[in-house]
């Protein structure tokens, strides 16, 4: 006898995940069409103290490389990133912020709170908390099979 799909875990996962995807997209649309990758790969900016390299951004967005030079040529045509020289490897780059990059850290976080707002509104606190710990501890043992 077949599980019901509405009781199944990975169902449910994965359907929100999409579903979390499509709004996000939405709310990043007025930002010359920024994607999910380019947010997360300008979120990890924003925090870090150095640029990054290709491969530091393939870990963060779950991306191949081909994909990620695209990501990043179309990055850099919007003017949010720019090439730097890596000191310790001549064949690659570092990733940095240009100042229209650093300026969307004002712009892109309370825009993408408020779109999401009513949406996670639905869960208290303590439901957000108890989420999120369940989810990392999901992502850390997926990352930790692979």
């Amino acid at each position: 006898m077949a599980l019901n799909l509405e009781d199944q875990l990975g169902y449910n996962l994965n359907r929100t995940a999409m579903l979390f995807r499509r709004e996000l997209i939405r709310a990043l649309r007025p930002y010359e069409g920024m994607t999910p990758e380019q947010w997360q790969t300008l979120n990890v900016l924003w925090q870090s103290e150095t640029a990054l390299s290709p491969s530091e951004i393939r870990e963060i967005t779950l991306q191949d490389l081909p994909s990620i030079s695209r990501m990043i040529k179309r990055m850099e045509d919007n003017g949010w990133i720019k090439r730097g020289a890596d000191a310790t490897d001549k064949r690659s780059f570092r990733v940095e912020l240009t100042p229209s990059g650093r300026k969307l850290e004002k712009e892109v976080p309370p825009a993408l709170l408020g779109h999401f707002q009513e949406i996670l509104g639905t869960l208290s606190e303590a439901e957000t908390r108890a989420l999120l710990k369940s989810l990392k501890k999901l992502r850390k043992q997926m990352e930790d099979s692979d």
